[in-house]
């Protein structure tokens, strides 16, 4: 009689450790899902605190989300708006901006891109790049030939940050500790001045200008399209500085839009990859591109698609605002008599970030990230609502 001969064991998946972090990469890239898996077993905790399964975990879902907005007033006190709801919900004070006390002016926070955020003060000259999830701070002065602008005006001064290593979309992580880029802009009566600081040399470069007819926009952070950071300017035209070229220039708003108000309009990074611009008419939102025309001149073209305001927010109230912008959600933040809501111009979904009874012009600078673990001595869990 034949015995059949037997195959050996298969270890159950879970048992295996290649299958078990294949499983693990497919959690939600949501801030409550590893610090919970984790708290199943020493095995899950010791792969999912692991910085280079963290980092596989990160580009496999490309996209960090949305966390919440720094907020700040028109007084200068910037807070963090957390926008998740529990578990995801992260606290307000784990993300508190450095509370930078100085005899020499006031430090703006001038908004967030690749996990990095900036804060500017004139009277000091002086940059700080901050790194919210670690808390890292790096200290830049302001390149010599602005460094002694004869300005006391605290809004001539604006800035962005970008992480310059682009392996896997900026999924990377730690984006401080590797090398970005700080541009720099100095608004002075009728002319604009820029200059880009590369953090590997830690020098700056050239200094450019342009003129301008009016002031850029307080309010409004920059946003990138491709290599060109964008920047509002009051009544609808548009800085752009090319951080590839190192030139910068003037664009103009549609011809055959008058003066826009300021807190009515919005530049816009396109699904494409394009420039845009998102206009209040009323309670209509008006959207323009940048694109070629027949005559391979590239213009402002006004586009079909409207988004209509009375229809989607709750209150048919007249007055609106435009307090922010998401540009890797091609979202806008809108100021009404019952609060704050954010509209996805592609999904037109819509939701409402936080409730008053009165109008506000504070400012929302979205912040990105994977939040999964914060690096201190070790690697910790981010403090959640829970």
């Amino acid at each position: 009689m034949s015995r059949r001969r037997c195959s050996p064991a298969t270890a159950p998946p879970l048992e295996d450790e290649d299958i078990l972090q294949e499983i693990l990469l497919r959690l939600p890239p949501q801030p409550s899902s590893l610090p919970r898996a984790s708290a199943v077993c020493k095995r899950w905790r010791s792969i999912l605190s692991d910085p280079q399964f963290v980092q596989r975990f990160r580009k496999h879902h490309g996209k960090p989300p949305l966390i919440g907005f720094f907020n700040q007033s028109y007084t200068v006190v910037c807070d963090f708006n957390p926008i998740l709801e529990a578990p995801n919900r992260v606290h307000a004070n784990r993300l508190s901006v450095p509370k930078r006390q100085s005899s020499m002016g006031k430090w703006r926070f001038m908004g967030c891109r690749n996990g990095l955020a900036v804060l500017v003060n004139g009277g000091r000259r002086e940059a700080v790049v901050w790194d919210p999830l670690t808390g890292q701070q790096h200290h830049v002065p302001f390149p010599p030939g602005l460094h002694d602008v004869p300005t006391s005006s605290f809004y001539a001064w604006h800035a962005a940050v970008l992480c310059a290593n682009a392996e896997d979309g900026h999924v990377h992580g730690d984006c401080i500790r590797g090398p970005f880029k700080l541009v720099l802009i100095c608004n002075r009566y009728e002319q604009a001045f820029a200059s880009l600081y590369d953090s590997t040399s830690r020098a700056w470069g050239d200094i450019f200008s342009t003129a301008i007819e009016n002031t850029i926009h307080w309010t409004r952070c920059s946003i990138l399209v491709g290599n060109v950071l964008c920047w509002a300017i009051c009544g609808g035209d548009a800085l752009v500085f090319d951080t590839e070229m190192q030139s910068l220039a003037v664009i103009e708003k549609p011809a055959d839009k008058n003066a826009i108000s300021d807190w009515s309009f919005q530049l816009l990074r396109m699904e494409d990859g394009g420039l845009g611009l998102a206009a209040l008419s009323g309670l209509t939102v008006q959207l323009w591109e940048r694109k070629l025309n027949c005559d391979g001149v590239v213009g402002w073209v006004l586009l079909q698609k409207t988004i209509p305001l009375e229809g989607l927010l709750p209150s048919t109230k007249p007055l609106v605002f435009i307090v922010g912008y998401d540009e890797d959600t091609n979202a806008i933040v809108l100021s009404t008599g019952i609060g704050n809501f954010m509209i996805e111009l592609d999904s037109m979904q819509i939701k409402h970030i936080i409730k008053r009874n009165a109008m506000c012009i504070d400012m929302f600078y979205p912040y990105h990230n994977f939040y999964t673990a914060g690096r201190g001595v070790g690697w910790k869990w981010v403090e959640l609502e829970l």
